[in-house]
């Protein structure tokens, strides 16, 4: 009985193979590029924090200038 419905239904058959793959394929694909997106995601996490400490640093240098220059005026209006 199996067989004469396999015989008699053929398409239906391959048709719900080629689904079942095809549905494999796109769960793969989109559990590849939830990866990428995580890794995207980590990479840019790790440069915001790089941007932060830059950022930190520049204010110090800034504020050393900026302490530099008021010294300098000072020393040059009390001379």
């Amino acid at each position: 009985m199996p067989d004469s419905f396999v015989k008699n239904n053929l398409s239906i058959v391959i048709s719900f193979i080629v689904a079942v793959f095809g549905a494999g394929g796109i769960f793969a694909e989109f559990t590849a590029l939830k990866d990428e997106i995580h890794l995207v995601h980590e990479r840019l996490d790790e440069k915001i924090v790089v941007i932060t400490k830059l950022e930190d640093r520049i204010l110090i240098l800034e504020k050393q200038v900026e302490y530099e220059k008021g010294f300098l005026e000072a020393r040059k209006k009390n001379n």
